[in-house]
């Protein structure tokens, strides 16, 4: 299944090649994904992307963005976090 970011950026591309929009192409999107919907800001970049030539929906790597996340390590803390704590088991039940 395509993710549906990627999904509504095809669309983007679509729409600006059919002369609509970019306001049009958010509120057209907003329409079919509502609270799912890119938001308006980031239509208008991908827009704009695509009027300058731009002909593929994958973000640019950022190879000086390093991930400082370990989310296996992070989330077996968390994990073990909230089995150990009556009220942190509370919290993370009632928010699923």
């Amino acid at each position: 299944m395509i993710d549906v970011t990627i999904e509504q950026l095809i669309f983007v591309e679509f729409y600006m090649k059919l002369g609509i929009t970019a306001t049009e192409t958010y509120n057209l999107l907003k329409q079919v994904y509502g609270n799912e919907c890119l938001s308006r800001t980031l239509v208008f970049v991908w827009f704009k992307r695509f009027q300058n030539g731009r002909d593929n929906v994958e973000d640019d790597s950022r190879p000086y963005c390093t991930s400082t996340s370990k989310p296996n390590k992070n989330i077996k803390k968390l994990g073990n976090l909230v089995r150990s704590d009556r009220r942190l088991r509370a919290i993370a039940e009632s928010i699923n």
